[in-house]
């Protein structure tokens, strides 16, 4: 969930108004990872560990984090070409992190694990929330910032010194979205699936979904659009701020563990068994990319308007581009 972050989609735009000027809408595709005339391809990255890797976040077109077991935690300051250590150790599995400038960031996990950097990641303290088992994160300023997990929705105003218990007698939570500082979401298991707050967590009212498994993850891209996944293969889709959920068909039944969308149109869904889908319309139409990888994949984060990198088991990581090309004749 990048809505906070995210620049204008200009290079997807200029992309799709050159393909219509060469009228490449009426040109024979050569394979089928050829979309238009952008063409799709996949990366491997060395991450430089084995570990589970549980989430990944890139707070501009070059820095970003993936977080896993062990407390391990990584960086790159190329777009997710090439990573670096710069935490591992502590045991726990680190479940979620959330950057808002290259520098600040934050990172939760299981185990009453907390950790919070103000220099990139050079070096993090370490600040036990105990008794909670935290697996979602998100700041919407540099003060004030969400966490949720299997037993609490907490809050913080002061960077994190200090947190707050919103709420602790909700279904377990795994994924959690602001759009700004009053409005929020966050989806889980049990009953509700879906959480929704209008005044900045002072209250949180469940909403109707049609999601019959859990759900694992939520992203939204404004008010009014947004996108959640979980067991089965559901992904369901609102465009009235979660008011009415509908479900989308996406053509797996694999667990789908992460979502990830650029603006309204552009969005990636990721899962086990290297499950890749993305759609350019919103997902009306969502299409499986080939991976290169059996590994569960569990999160994805946009890098820029045309690339994305995914994460998953095994230190797998992926960059996965559109790139102009001769791709129709």
């Amino acid at each position: 969930m990048r809505q906070l972050l995210r620049r204008g989609s200009v290079v997807l735009v200029i992309l799709i108004i050159i393909c219509y000027a060469l009228n490449c809408s009426d040109k024979k595709f050569l394979d089928q990872e050829c979309e238009g005339c952008f063409r799709f391809s996949v990366s491997f990255s060395g991450s430089g560990t084995r570990k589970q890797l549980r989430d990944i976040f890139f707070v501009d077109s070059a820095n970003g984090w993936a977080v896993g077991n062990n407390g391990t935690v990584i960086h790159t300051d190329d777009g997710g070409i090439t990573w670096s250590k710069q935490h591992e150790g502590g045991g726990g599995r680190l479940w979620a992190a959330y950057f808002v400038s290259p520098d600040m960031g934050w990172v939760v996990g299981e185990d009453d694990i907390f950790l919070r950097t103000g220099n990139g990641g050079d070096s993090w303290t370490e600040r036990p929330l105990a008794g909670f088992n935290l697996t979602a994160v998100q700041f919407v300023n540099d003060r004030e910032g969400w966490a949720v997990g299997a037993n609490a929705v907490l809050f913080t105003d002061n960077r994190s010194v200090t947190w707050q218990v919103k709420t602790d007698t909700l279904p377990p939570l795994y994924g959690v979205s602001f759009v700004n500082r009053t409005v929020g979401w966050a989806v889980g298991s049990g009953d509700p699936k879906i959480i929704q707050t209008l005044n900045a967590g002072g209250t949180w009212l469940p909403v109707s979904s049609p999601a019959d498994q859990p759900l694992l993850d939520v992203d939204f891209v404004d008010i009014l659009h947004g996108w959640a996944v979980g067991v089965g293969g559901t992904i369901i889709h609102t465009e009235d701020g979660g008011a009415t959920w509908a479900k989308q068909t996406i053509g797996t039944h694999y667990v789908l563990h992460g979502v990830d969308f650029w603006d309204n149109n552009s969005g990636v869904v990721v899962g086990d068994s290297g499950a890749v889908f993305t759609t350019l319309d919103g997902g009306e139409n969502w299409h499986q990319r080939v991976s290169g990888t059996t590994n569960d994949l569990l999160k994805v984060s946009y890098i820029d308007a045309a690339t994305f990198a995914v994460c998953g088991d095994n230190g797998t990581i992926l960059r996965f581009n559109y790139a102009w090309d001769d791709c129709c004749e």
